[in-house]
């Protein structure tokens, strides 16, 4: 056999076992899974730009002892303040907060708003809430940024609901609306 003839073989048996490996591959892709939803919500505590304390797993753990009719539902907005779609959602967030969600017989449902910053400061933080309002818990993930990648958070806003029993039930990427954030509590 030539060397002409061994190199076309080599090269013929190659080349199917690299459509093989793709074919297997089937819609795989390198990014990871960002569907959160249906999944135990990560846990969290932090601090607050005021000097306050969140802890998620404290609501979580609270929320156990309660009638599911008054147990809490969690909106966690990843935001920053040089955001311009948290700008457009901002008073939405502040609907959700102040007004709250009813449920389809009229009661009103437990809510609480925390907001997450990241790749922010302090200081500006604070100049967005004096200039746009609100007084729910913001906190400042500040250097790792942990909180927002244990939710695969790719960028500002996004928003992530969370049940009372702890498991995910909807993230939204992009700018929110009460109706987004609102459908689906029930209490």
């Amino acid at each position: 056999m030539s060397t002409a003839k061994s190199g076309l073989i080599i090269l013929v048996v190659v080349s199917a076992g690299f459509i093989a490996l793709l074919a297997t591959r089937g819609t795989q892709s390198n990014q990871p899974n960002f569907d959160l939803v249906g999944e135990p919500a990560p846990l969290f505590a932090a601090g607050t730009v005021t000097g306050g304390e969140f802890d998620l797993e404290d609501v979580l753990i609270r929320n156990r002892a309660l009638n599911p009719k008054d147990q809490v539902w969690v909106a966690v907005n990843f935001f920053a303040s040089w955001c311009t779609g948290c700008i457009v959602e901002h008073d939405e967030l502040l609907a959700f907060h102040n007004e709250g969600v009813f449920s389809s017989e009229g009661q009103k449902c437990n809510t609480k708003l925390v907001s997450v910053a990241f790749n922010d400061n302090i200081k500006d933080i604070e100049r967005f809430f004096e200039k746009y309002g609100g007084d729910w818990p913001v906190l400042l993930d500040e250097g790792t940024n942990r909180v927002a990648i244990n939710y695969s958070v790719m960028t500002a806003p996004e928003t992530v609901l969370i049940a009372p029993s702890g498991l995910v039930a909807k993230k939204i990427v992009g700018p929110i609306t009460y109706e987004k954030l609102a459908a689906g509590i029930e209490c």
